[in-house]
């Protein structure tokens, strides 16, 4: 489990546009709003990871940017994949590559 905290800033003038878009993004709780910004508690869910959905808040037209201030990840995040201990040997020499098999 993730969970970030981000602020988020847009012109007031597009203040509604941007709080309409938040309210429906799963897994997002507005914590407080000010003119033209929001600081935002993100969680994941089913659909996508915390971070895919501040990449996709950051790609909203009226963002103007978005600051992650805040991440946790709990005891019951996915394992990390295991780290390639071998990460040569796809290859026979250097400059040489293997033919699949």
């Amino acid at each position: 489990m993730s969970i970030l905290g981000v602020i988020v800033r847009a012109r007031p003038e597009h203040r509604g546009d941007v709080e309409r878009e938040l309210a429906g993004l799963p897994g997002v709780d507005i914590a407080a709003a000010a003119d033209g910004r929001w600081v935002l508690v993100i969680e994941d869910h089913e659909q996508d990871s915390a971070a895919a959905t501040m990449v996709r808040i950051t790609t909203l037209p009226q963002v103007l940017n978005t600051s992650l201030v805040f991440e946790y990840s709990g005891p019951d995040a996915p394992a990390a994949e295991p780290a390639l201990s071998n990460f040569q040997a796809w290859r026979d020499a250097p400059g040489q590559t293997r033919k699949p098999t």
